[in-house]
């Protein structure tokens, strides 16, 4: 980990020699001479596991599989699982404000709890990821497709599409009429369609009809049928991992006053600097299909990799983590390697399966 020293003021301390960097697991050993080192450096080297004679490594901790364990983890999951895993290289820097409210500066980076080693956690991975697969929707020529992947991979159970399942289930059950506003909401706000006045008119009109063409091509009212799987509230099939970094800088953003054009009150922050590598992590787990014809799962697969695969290759482009709009959190893929324990399923172009 690379840490910039911003106060001249540091100084070594031979009785707490940690004491002003926070992290209580340093080696004291490797302390010595400390000023002497950051006079001639502006970082400071301190591993990731926090003591270079130790074997622990916060990798081991949190799941990352190794690259040569990926085969085996992947045949031990249930049929048609996979495992996606990307060496990531940050082209911005990254920056996901932490919840330390006792720091040196106001703006620090999202830290792993024990280790205070910078990270991404899972479920910004599985946001910004699914914001990507939501562009990917809008795009889609095919949006009935689209949309069923997108719930069977993040899953369904917003309090948008649970008013929904509410709805249609009454309307299944009892013959009542689609409530179009609940549909609208759930539209806009969980899958992110843009609709035009002229589709927002022929929701209201003809909910029912909608449905059929984007959703599920069975629904007929009164007809007191089950609602397929996807169409009810359950967890995704993708489960996302944290990214760890092994580097810290500091930013500096200083808003200029309109009339003077100069500023007066910068704001640090902490960031993961650029051209720093992690790895990306994600597992998908069919449990829902156990009890499906393997043609039928198998489809469903190669969608969802497809569209997963599409929605990492944009995301990293949009960026991921705080500040986005100002081109932080922007990073390219370096190696590409999906696992699979079924031979019959199609790697994307440009990926590897080996």
């Amino acid at each position: 980990m690379y840490y910039e020293i911003v106060n001249e003021k540091i100084t070594y301390d031979e009785k707490n020699p940690i004491h002003f960097l926070k992290w209580n697991f340093i080696n004291t050993s490797k302390l010595k001479n400390f000023k002497e080192r950051i006079q001639s450096s502006k970082q400071y080297e301190i591993p990731l596991n926090g003591n270079t004679n130790s074997n622990l490594d916060i990798t081991n901790f949190s799941g990352i599989i190794k690259e040569d364990e990926l085969q085996e983890f992947v045949s031990n999951l249930i049929p048609y699982s996979f495992i996606l895993q990307v060496k990531i290289e940050l082209k911005s820097p990254y920056f996901s404000r932490d919840d330390d409210n006792f720091y040196l500066i106001q703006n620090p980076c999202l830290k792993e709890k024990v280790f205070k080693v910078p990270m991404i956690k899972g479920s910004g991975w599985k946001g910004a990821i699914a914001s990507a697969f939501r562009k990917i929707i809008n795009e889609s020529d095919n949006k009935k497709e689209t949309i069923r992947s997108f719930m069977r991979i993040f899953g369904t159970g917003s309090n948008e599409f649970r008013e929904l399942q509410k709805n249609i289930e009454k309307s299944l059950k009892e013959n009542t009429n689609l409530e179009p506003d609940k549909l609208i909401t759930y539209v806009l706000f969980e899958l992110g369609l843009k609709l035009t006045k002229d589709d927002i008119d022929k929701i209201k009109t003809n909910p029912e009809e909608w449905i059929r063409e984007n959703l599920w091509e069975s629904f007929e009212k009164g007809s007191k049928k089950e609602l397929p799987l996807y169409l009810t509230t359950h967890r995704g099939r993708a489960i996302f991992y944290p990214t760890y970094f092994n580097r810290l800088s500091l930013e500096i953003i200083n808003p200029h006053d309109r009339k003077k054009r100069a500023g007066t009150n910068p704001i640090h922050y902490e960031v993961v600097p650029e051209e720093t590598e992690g790895i990306l992590q994600i597992v998908y787990v069919p449990f829902d299909g156990v009890l499906m014809k393997n043609d039928d799962l198998e489809a469903q697969i190669k969608n969802d990799i497809d569209f997963l695969v599409q929605s990492i290759e944009k995301a990293k482009d949009m960026g991921i983590g705080a500040k986005t709009k100002l081109g932080w959190g922007r990073f390219e893929l370096i190696t590409k390697k999906i696992k699979c324990n079924k031979n019959d399923i199609t790697i994307p172009k440009g990926w590897s399966d080996e």
